[in-house]
């Protein structure tokens, strides 16, 4: 064999002896990984029990198993106990996988000790207990939204012990005997865990020494219950839109608190609606989404509150805006948070990014509304002090509970471990307790608003009665001395139309032409407005042989129809001063001329078209005859055996624009009587009359 030969085959020979001693080391460890592995799991301290510890108590030191496929069953993990590391080796807590969680506790104690798992944080938790017997107890799930109380509906006289089972995770620790504890977590993204160590209470002193917390818990609720009472009265007796944003803010807080995960569970869940076991196609379930859509509720409900009360949109537009923009970004965080949208990725900002946003937004919305407030009370707004205050109690436990959501220590958590210090150290707890200080604040602030508006309305509205009197004094004064004027210019025109009234009285027949010219004689003339249109004439008496009656209605009534009646009288003397014995035809004829002529309503440029009607008899007491012609005014005539006449008149006018025809010229017909015979002549001023114009007519 050469030298080359030689080189080669030993280059051949010593990748088999590598790969050979490669194979045997793996071999090597893999079995050593299985036999010891598991040893080391099983070696794991078992923490101790004893008389020293704590009424709440955690393992430190427990083993961690993630589980990525979410498949894993409690059996399953058991078998993997090799798998499991050190929950110090885990550096970042993934949304997207379960993780299983392994402890031992054994008990120093002389006597068996119920204890109760808490969820610590997580937003599902199975528990799983392995006794030392072999016996094992799983429990139903609990987590966030906690459970529903089973025995609201049950009666303790009437419920048999055996038939008792807790709504917590409850197990009993034998004396001086070990148990395996192994719990199945998970959590969602807004609240990332911060631990794996479960914490364990002793169910017995916890519940004594949770008497003082569930007294405030119920202090609180009761104080928001009677707070929303009161705003949703005060809103709808006043129809006020601050008004109605308080209403609508505390009463999202009310069922907000009410839902919120204070130490062992939601209240409103537990007590009032069980929703435990229903599920939504979303990745959370009911509870979840609904006490996460409160929180939400509540915090825009109060920026809208917030900006009415302070008149944001008017004294503060550029705030205004950035709030549009922070309730927009709140409901797309809220959008992402209740459908579960940052499950696909395990990124330090799809779990954690929008959460450190939205808690650093809401402490800034809450400082821009301080200052807001502060400013509109240095403007004037004396009211904007309440919310001064109240802001602050509100701004500091909301930043520690968001403080305490992006892992930055809150300021309570160096409160005393003890009454009123331990429960504000749960970030719920000091969060229903801020937002409970501010609903006080801010109820005494809607209130002495109340009072400011109603002094204010009382106030303007005596100044409104106060220059309504001064007006309604001017007012008087203005109609007292407007009165006197009038009612001395009425009584100059009265006085006037009394005088025209006396002198119309005077143009009518006087007496000395009525007597020995009729067997009796009777007249009603009333005008209507003192003066009126209405007239009757009889010719003079110095003529021997017929008289003439005539009975004329002019146009209009009061000072235009006395004015015209002037001028029918005057036309009538003339007609019958030129021929005593003019026919009564011809006259109604002249009297047509006359009066057209004298209102110059025969010029094309007339500016009246104003006439009368008229009725003229010619009487001749020797022969008994009357002769009668009459435009519009008929004659009556009742004989002496009571037999009625009626002779009709022309149904045509006197004295208008147009000229009468030959034709429409009234007749005149002779009419012979006898000794106690009655004539009636009347215009229809009597005809057209109604039962109030006699009613107001003078006796």
């Amino acid at each position: 064999m050469t030298h080359k030969q030689s080189i080669h085959k030993t280059i051949m020979e010593l990748p088999f002896k590598v790969c050979f001693m490669n194979y045997k080391k793996s071999i090597f460890f893999a079995v050593l990984a299985c036999v010891v592995g598991p040893c080391l799991a099983w070696a794991q301290p078992a923490f101790e029990v004893t008389h020293q510890t704590g009424i709440e108590f955690s393992n430190k030191h427990v083993v961690v198993l993630e589980d990525s496929t979410q498949r894993l069953t409690a059996e399953q993990a058991m078998q993997q106990l090799d798998r499991f590391v050190p929950a110090s080796e885990i550096t970042s807590f993934k949304p997207s996988v379960n993780y299983w969680i392994y402890q031992k506790l054994v008990s120093k104690l002389d006597s068996d000790r119920a204890f109760r798992i808490e969820p610590t944080g997580w937003k599902n938790l199975t528990a799983h207990i392995y006794f030392a017997d072999g016996k094992i107890t799983t429990f139903k799930p609990i987590g966030f939204v906690g459970t529903h109380n089973p025995f609201l509906t049950q009666s303790p006289q009437n419920t048999a012990i055996h038939q008792f089972s807790s709504q917590f995770p409850v197990f009993t620790l034998p004396q001086h005997e070990e148990v395996q504890v192994l719990t199945r977590v998970n959590f969602q993204p807004i609240f990332p865990a911060k631990t794996f160590s479960i914490s364990f209470t002793d169910n017995q002193l916890f519940s004594e020494f949770r008497r003082f917390s569930l007294y405030v818990e119920g202090l609180l609720l009761g104080i928001l219950f009677a707070l929303t009472i009161f705003a949703l009265f005060n809103a709808f007796q006043s129809k006020d839109k601050v008004n109605f944003y308080y209403a609508l803010w505390i009463s999202i807080a009310f069922f907000s608190v009410s839902s919120l995960s204070i130490i062992d569970g939601h209240r409103l869940f537990e007590f009032f609606i069980d929703i435990e076991h229903k599920q939504t196609d979303a990745a959370e379930n009911l509870a979840y989404i609904i006490s996460i859509g409160l929180a939400f509720s509540q915090s825009i409900s109060y920026v809208f509150f917030a900006r009415q009360y302070l008149g944001i949109k008017t004294h503060f537009p550029k705030i205004q805006w950035i709030s549009n923009i922070w309730i927009a970004f709140t409901l797309f965080y809220g959008f992402l948070a209740l459908t579960g949208a940052f499950y696909p990725a395990d990124t330090p900002f799809s779990v954690n990014g929008f959460t450190r946003v939205y808690s650093v937004s809401v402490g800034l919305i809450l400082l821009m509304l301080f200052v807001c407030s502060y400013r509109r009370y240095k403007a004037g707004f004396g009211f904007a002090i309440f919310f001064t205050y109240a802001v602050v109690p509100y701004l500091i436990f909301r930043v520690g509970f968001l403080f305490g959501i992006v892992g930055l220590p809150s300021p309570f958590s160096y409160l005393p471990d003890h009454a009123l210090g331990y429960f504000l150290k749960n970030p719920w707890t000091n969060q229903a307790f801020g937002v409970c200080l501010e609903a006080l604040i801010m109820a005494l602030a809607v209130i002495s608003r109340a009072r400011w508006l109603q002094s204010e309305l009382t106030a303007s509205a005596r100044k409104q009665t106060e220059l309504i009197e001064q007006q309604n004094t001017i007012l008087e004064a203005k109609v007292h001395e407007r009165t006197q004027e009038l009612s001395a210019k009425h009584e100059l025109v009265v006085s006037s139309v009394n005088y025209a009234s006396r002198l119309q009285r005077g143009q009518l027949p006087r007496a000395i032409r009525v007597e020995g010219r009729f067997e009796s004689f009777a007249t009603i003339w009333e005008p209507r407005d003192t003066i009126g249109g209405d007239l009757y004439w009889i010719s003079s008496s110095q003529h021997e042989g017929p008289f003439v009656l005539s009975v004329a209605d002019c146009t209009g009534h009061g000072v235009p129809g006395a004015m015209l009646s002037l001028l029918v009288s005057n036309s009538l003397e003339r007609i019958y001063a030129n021929d005593s014995l003019e026919d009564p035809s011809s006259a109604l004829k002249s009297l047509d001329h006359y009066v057209r002529t004298g209102l110059n309503q025969d010029r094309p440029d007339a500016e009246s078209d104003d006439g009368c009607d008229a009725a003229i008899l010619k009487i001749d007491r020797r022969l008994q005859r009357i002769e009668f012609a009459g435009a519009k005014i008929d004659l009556f005539h009742v004989d002496n055996a009571g037999q009625f006449h009626r002779y009709a008149s022309k149904r045509i006018s006197l004295g208008y624009q147009h000229k009468l025809n030959p034709a429409d010229i009234p007749q005149t017909t002779v009419i012979s009587y006898n000794k106690g015979d009655l004539f009636a002549i009347v215009t229809d001023g009597l005809t057209q009359a109604t039962r109030a114009d006699f009613d107001h007519a003078p006796p």
